[in-house]
């Protein structure tokens, strides 16, 4: 072989190992996007099934209290909010 062909050959290879690593970067950039988005959705499952049990029915809870039978000043001083 002479030295262009060579040198060709080299071009090529050195070309195509410069896209092999830019598919490689953007496959593992997708795999790492799915492998997060699967947690994000396992961490929501999880937080759902712990705070499902613990919230109150909002009738018992007592800033429902405060609401239906507390005065203005007790309401606004409880949650600097007005009705």
């Amino acid at each position: 072989m002479d030295s262009c062909s060579v040198l060709l050959a080299l071009c090529v290879a050195s070309t195509k190992r410069t896209l092999h690593a830019a598919q490689m970067r953007a496959l593992r950039r997708r795999l790492y996007e799915e492998i997060c988005r699967d947690e994000w959705q396992r961490i929501v499952r999880v937080r759902h099934y712990v705070t499902l049990h613990c919230l109150k029915d909002p009738s018992r809870a007592s800033w429902m209290d405060t609401w239906t039978r507390g005065t203005d000043e007790n309401f606004i001083d409880t949650t600097s909010l007005s009705r």
